[in-house]
């Protein structure tokens, strides 16, 4: 919901979360009227891991995340 405001505001976002809820975000989204909101997906879980797998979880959603907001700045 907040990411869905924040882009109608111009402010660009990249919503986080696990590829369990991937259906979830894109019903959300498109039902909120924002379909093409930039998502990034990390491998579900997050809990009941090593920590060294959490961090690396981390690493690649944090590169992807600046990814999409690059993607997202050079659209305009």
């Amino acid at each position: 919901h907040a990411s869905v405001e924040l882009e109608k505001r111009g402010i660009p976002t990249v919503t986080v979360g696990t590829d369990a809820f991937s259906r979830l975000a894109a019903l959300q989204s498109r039902a909120m009227g924002h379909p093409d909101l930039a998502v990034v997906l990390v491998e579900h879980p997050l809990g009941g891991i090593e920590t060294e797998e959490v961090r690396e979880k981390a690493r690649l959603a944090a590169k992807a995340v600046v990814d999409r907001l690059q993607e997202k700045h050079q659209a305009l």
